[in-house]
């Protein structure tokens, strides 16, 4: 009896990560690479896209809706993997550096 109980508080905990985690709502590829682009003005021109790995809700998020995602940044032949926080705004999005790199795996395997 103790063991199906443990295995109903395992199976319990595991709905409710996932659960949070599909309330989680993250910009498009095309959304991010947009919000990217007006974050880093000068590297506008050069911005080939921006690929979305690992989303979680950001730590001590300043706005609601803040999420942190890893991603890759391809510049030109370069691509870089940093940790963003998007905040919606309407129906865009706006990028800042994260807050949660302690959270958000790295390198992601998502993103390879």
């Amino acid at each position: 009896m103790k063991q199906h109980a443990g295995w109903t508080l395992v199976f319990g905990m595991s709905l409710a990560f996932t659960a949070q985690a599909q309330d989680v709502r993250t910009p498009t590829e095309k959304e991010a690479a947009t919000a990217v682009a007006e974050m880093l003005p000068d590297y506008a021109d050069y911005l080939d896209g921006v690929k979305l790995g690992t989303c979680i809700p950001a730590v001590a998020a300043s706005q609601p809706g803040q999420v942190a995602c890893t991603a890759a940044i391809r510049l030109g032949a370069a691509a870089n993997e940093t940790q963003l926080d998007f905040v919606p705004r309407g129906q865009a999005w706006d990028a800042m550096p994260s807050s949660s790199q302690d959270k958000l795996p790295f390198p992601d395997p998502k993103l390879h």
